[in-house]
This record gives structure tokens, C-alpha cells and sequence, in this order.
């Protein structure tokens, strides 16, 4: 697990690995941590992590729940105005902090290019972060190509506020309409 999803600065996280199981070294040199990764340890994080680990056992129900709010909020805004945008993925069993959406024939590079200035959005997984490849997960949802293509997820949390979900709403909307508005007037497909 990384920290940082559990808004501990970077650079710390942990494994948690069966007894008696054995995985190869990552790193090879000095021996620290049974062989398995040398290297100095983030002392200030490791405890960091600990207490971010109870505050979020003692939080998380309750974040969760606002959170999800949030997204809803969000997500009835984006629809509202965007008749044919689709949501992603199962509507029940999903994250509360993961708004996963599709704006068919608007590539999400064009909505990306006009707002990464503003907001934090992306076309998938940071994980695959600099992958040109449209998602593996969308292709497996046997998702059509258009849909793949206008794919956008936006991440909210903890201290998200109800004004940047407006402000975010907002955003896309006047950019969705400004990329439709430029596509009617050349007669071509959104850009």
C-alpha cells in the first residue's frame, strides 16, 4: 500500500506478506530488511503511516460517506448537463472517492488539454500514467471505442469541498460545450 492514499506524504508504504513466503530482492546491497530491499528506511514515515492508519480506521466510515456524497454531487452535475455522458463501471460497488465517466466522441485529451491547468484529472490509473494504450479495464468492459476515448476519471477526497465540485462541474461543462460549439461550426468530429 502507498501512503499516500492515505495522505501521508510520499515515499513511504508497506507489504504485508504471508509467513514463511519468500519473494526476490528489489534492491541488492547491505542486507537491510532480511535481504529483501536495501536501503535506508523513511523513519519519519513509517510512523507516520501507523498513525495515518488509525486516524483512517477511526475516520473512514464517516469520510466515506461525505465523500461519496461529493461524487454523487458531481456526477448529477456533469449529467445534468451533458445528456450523453455515461458512467463507467458498477454504480452500486464502487469507490467513494473515483468518478469514472465517458463523454463518447469528445477524446479525453481534448477536455485534459483544456483544464490540466485547473484541475487534476487524468485519462486512467496513475499506475499507467504515460501509457498512449487505451485501458486494458475499458477494452475488458467491451466498451466501444468512442467511449474508451472520451474515458476520464477524477479522483475526490478527504478534503475535497463542496465548492470545487461545483468548480469542477463548471469546468468540464464550459469545456465540453466550447468543443462542441467548435466541432458544429468546422463540421468535424470534436476535437
Amino acid at each position: 500500500m502507498s501512503g499516500h492514499k492515505l495522505y501521508v506524504p510520499k515515499g513511504v508504504g508497506a507489504l504485508v506478506m504471508r509467513k514463511n513466503h519468500s519473494l526476490p530482492s528489489m534492491i541488492y546491497g547491505g542486507g537491510h530488511q532480511q535481504g529483501f530491499r536495501s536501503g535506508t528506511l523513511n523513519v519519519p514515515g513509517i510512523p507516520g503511516l501507523g498513525e495515518a492508519c488509525r486516524w483512517r480506521q477511526l475516520e473512514m466510515e464517516h469520510d466515506e460517506s461525505v465523500i461519496a456524497t461529493l461524487r454523487n454531487q458531481l456526477q448529477n452535475l456533469l449529467q445534468a448537463a451533458i445528456p450523453n455522458l455515461l458512467v463507467n463501471g458498477d454504480l452500486n460497488n464502487r469507490l467513494s472517492g473515483n468518478l469514472h465517466i465517458s463523454i463518447p466522441d469528445i477524446p479525453n485529451s481534448a477536455i485534459i488539454a483544456r483544464v490540466r491547468h485547473q484541475l487534476a484529472i487524468s485519462t486512467g490509473a496513475a499506475c499507467s500514467s504515460g501509457v498512449v494504450a487505451p485501458s486494458h479495464v475499458l477494452q475488458a468492459m467491451n466498451l466501444a471505442e468512442n467511449i474508451i476515448e472520451g474515458a476520464l476519471r477524477i479522483g475526490i477526497g478527504k478534503f475535497t469541498t463542496r465548492q470545487e465540485i461545483e468548480k469542477t462541474s463548471s469546468l468540464i461543462i464550459s469545456v465540453v460545450n466550447k468543443i462542441h460549439s467548435i466541432s458544429t461550426v468546422v463540421g468535424f468530429p470534436a476535437l
